[in-house]
């Protein structure tokens, strides 16, 4: 893939944040800053000035977005966050660019990884008071420091200084970026729940889990209330009564313990108007009443007006004070929204995610209208783990198909999510690889759903396999030691075995023919050359007393290194002890 050409501001900035050891480079969002961050480490790396390099990301996303772009520069760099399974995890602590969330650098990489000379700190503004952005800034003060951001608060420019270096900002005005510059631009916030909120959402789901028909209807809704709105929302509909009353009559002292927060995404959403606080006006959109007044009363410094339909407020009265420039805030809700002339906003912030696709691209096309003066933001506030970020990625892959573009990388919404669904199953196969059937017994999990997982995470590269007299035994691709710990006798090679193997090389198929020694040393050979082999498939023969044999063996996923194409010679050459 060609490398981008960097714009002359781009270099610019990378000559002036070089030539200062320690800066913050301020850019819009959508003009490049991760282009120069990529610049600047490539710089450092080929000069010698660093080995390790930490890059620093807010959330699950930017993380897998920014570690694709370094990656498409040539950059040898790891992704690293908490929807990856241990052993991936360890993996990318090695790498030498790690791209990181800072809380899952102060719970783990604190201990695990060697310490950076350098640091890049992305959506810098976030490094104040006690943040776990600022825990890292404290605990690393690399000679090289490179804060990136699209705007620096003036309540905080002295203290982000004070950790990063002197800061320069590029406006949005300035003609050579605003060709570049798109009007909207999305951004995701994550609100995780806290240990408790936790525990009674898992309990949640392994009861729904063992549901059928409506009550598990009903409880898939309780789940997504809790994860969407908030807990606060399942309260509400549990104190009814009902079928859900009923059903969760043994989690009453869990639904009601004080350590659960009525509205887990609160803290995210004072977090946004912080990080935004140049915003003129902010339009926040929830589904429940309750919710609305919740955070009306939580952010009176806003003054804030809220939406809420006409069973409950005068709409004519409610819009006139919402148009004001005293108010600042608009809580509205779906019913609040509809038929209504919504002020002109240039921050949006979507707290409940809808279930509905449709009502998604809907909600965006009416609300992302062109409007005047300078750059607007969209912020989805999502629970992670649950199905509001399904519902989320659901969401925004059908607004990317209908042309509603915000700026965020699909794929790396995608992969976040998927890997978070699929990291029990990872971890799992870390401990020790076996077949499909003992994994879902293991897991107390449906056998659809795992041969689902297994196979998403072969298709991309996290898996592999080799045949055992259990049928095949998966684990993971980047531990191939983990399969001679409990498999060896299905890797130990018998004298005798020909084999012929068709090896998938970049544009060409190789055939490799004959014993053992003499195939694995050819298939080194390849690998070492091209870095990459697609697949192996081919034939191994034997004799079993005075029957010759013959067995087909097809290995689909990518080698890429001399350890796993061992394994996988090891495997077709013993084939007598699996095959018969």
């Amino acid at each position: 893939m060609t490398k981008p050409r960097p714009r002359d501001y781009q270099l610019e900035a990378l000559e002036w944040a070089l030539s200062r050891e320690r800066a913050i480079v301020c850019m819009p969002t959508g003009s490049g800053k991760t282009l120069v961050a990529g610049l600047w480490i490539e710089r450092l790396l080929s000069t010698r000035r660093a080995r390790k390099i930490l890059v620093l990301e807010p959330t699950r996303f930017l993380v897998e977005q920014t570690a694709q772009v370094l990656r498409r520069l040539g950059l040898p760099a790891e992704p690293v966050h908490g929807s990856m399974s241990r052993g991936l995890r360890r993996r990318g602590w090695s790498a030498t660019v790690v791209v990181a969330t800072p809380e899952i650098v102060v719970s783990e990489g604190f201990h695990l990884m060697e310490e950076p000379d350098a640091l890049v700190v992305d959506e810098c503004h976030h490094t104040t008071g006690q943040d776990p952005y600022t825990l890292v800034a404290r605990r690393y003060r690399p000679r090289w420091r490179l804060g990136l951001t699209a705007y620096i608060p003036p309540s905080r420019r002295a203290e982000l200084e004070a950790y990063l270096g002197e800061a320069r900002c590029w406006s949005w005005s300035d003609p050579r970026l605003a060709k570049y510059i798109p009007e909207w631009v999305g951004e995701v916030y994550e609100a995780p729940f806290n240990e408790e909120e936790r525990r009674l959402y898992e309990e949640l789901e392994r009861l729904w889990d063992r549901l059928h028909g409506v009550e598990r209807v009903t409880l898939g809704n309780a789940l997504r209330w809790m994860a969407r709105d908030g807990p606060l929302a399942l309260r509400e509909s549990y104190s009814r009564g009902g079928l859900l009353g009923r059903l969760l009559k043994g989690l009453n002292d869990l639904i009601w313990s004080p350590g659960v927060r009525p509205a887990h995404k609160l803290e995210a959403l004072e977090r946004i108007l912080r990080d935004h606080e140049q915003f003129r006006k902010a339009i926040v959109f929830v589904d429940r009443v309750s919710i609305a007044r919740l955070i009306a009363d939580s952010l009176a410094s806003y003054n804030p007006v809220l939406l809420l339909g006409r069973r409950h407020i005068d709409p004519g009265e409610a819009l006139e004070r919402a148009r004001s420039p005293d108010s600042r805030l608009i809580v509205a809700t779906s019913a609040g929204e509809e038929g209504i002339d919504l002020p002109e906003a240039d921050l949006l912030i979507v707290w409940s995610n809808t279930a509905s696709p449709l009502r998604f691209i809907q909600r965006l096309g009416r609300l992302l209208r062109p409007g005047s003066g300078g750059q607007k933001v969209a912020i989805f506030i999502a629970t992670p783990d649950t199905v509001d970020m399904d519902s989320l990625v659901d969401g925004l892959v059908e607004a990317e198909r209908a042309g509603i573009r915000l700026g965020l990388s699909v794929e790396a919404v995608e992969r976040v999510w998927s890997l978070s669904r699929k990291r029990r199953v990872l971890e799992a196969l870390e401990e020790e690889p076996m077949p499909v059937d003992l994994l879902a017994q293991s897991l107390g999990a449906p056998r659809r759903r795992v041969e689902a997982a297994v196979k998403w995470l072969l298709d991309h590269g996290y898996l592999a396999y080799i045949y055992t007299p259990a049928g095949r035994v998966y684990g993971p691709r980047y531990m191939p030691g983990a399969f001679y710990r409990r498999y060896r006798e299905s890797l130990e090679p018998v004298e005798g075995v020909e084999a012929t193997l068709k090896v998938q090389a970049p544009d060409v198929v190789r055939t490799l023919r004959g014993s053992y020694p003499n195939v694995l040393s050819r298939l080194l050979i390849i690998v070492d050359a091209v870095r990459l082999v697609a697949g192996i498939r081919g034939q191994a023969r034997f004799r079993v007393g005075a029957i010759e044999r013959a067995v087909n063996f097809s290995y689909s996923y990518t080698i890429d290194s001399r350890s796993l194409a061992m394994l996988v010679v090891d495997n077709i050459f013993a084939a007598p002890r699996w095959a018969v």
